[in-house]
């Protein structure tokens, strides 16, 4: 009986299942079951060279059989380092998120403070606008006084020459 690539494809499948069992329940799985795995996984490496597959397809199903044939430990332990790369990644993620973020602020905030300083330089402006009106006014008024009391003296003046 020929082995296809579909055949080792799901007897890989079904030693992989049986490892996860085996792995998850710990030290309950007995020897025999160990001794089973270990059979299965040697006759798919003996089952791989049959196939026709490219170089580096074997390497790569060659590697999936050697994951599967490590200590149980190492197992846990590898899905235990994955899952720290997994949160690394995610945490790598969220500071690109929170680093852009900040730059946004930065932008926003520079650009506020030339608006601030835009703004207090038209009130400085207004400001000495103000200063300036009311100085003219208060200069304005004073040359109205003085016309006021020359139309007077001129007018005393006449009215004792008369």
């Amino acid at each position: 009986m020929s082995f296809t690539v579909n055949d080792w494809d799901n007897e890989y499948a079904r030693l992989a299942r049986v490892a996860s069992q085996q792995r998850t329940q710990g030290h309950v799985t007995s020897d025999s079951d160990h001794r089973a795995l270990m059979s299965g996984l040697s006759r798919l490496g003996q089952n791989l060279e049959q196939l026709h597959l490219p170089p580096t397809e074997k390497q790569r199903r060659r590697r999936l059989i050697s994951h599967l044939q490590q200590n149980p430990r190492f197992a846990q332990q590898e899905e235990m380092i994955d899952g720290l790369a997994m949160g690394v990644e995610r945490l790598k993620q969220q500071s690109h998120l929170i680093g852009d973020e900040a730059k946004l602020h930065l932008n926003l905030l520079g650009d506020m403070e030339d608006q601030v300083d835009i703004a207090h330089a038209g009130l400085s402006n207004e400001t000495n606008r103000a200063n300036q009106l009311r100085a003219d006014k208060s200069i304005w008024r004073l040359q109205m006084t003085v016309v006021g009391l020359s139309v007077l003296l001129i007018i005393l003046i006449l009215t004792g020459l008369t």
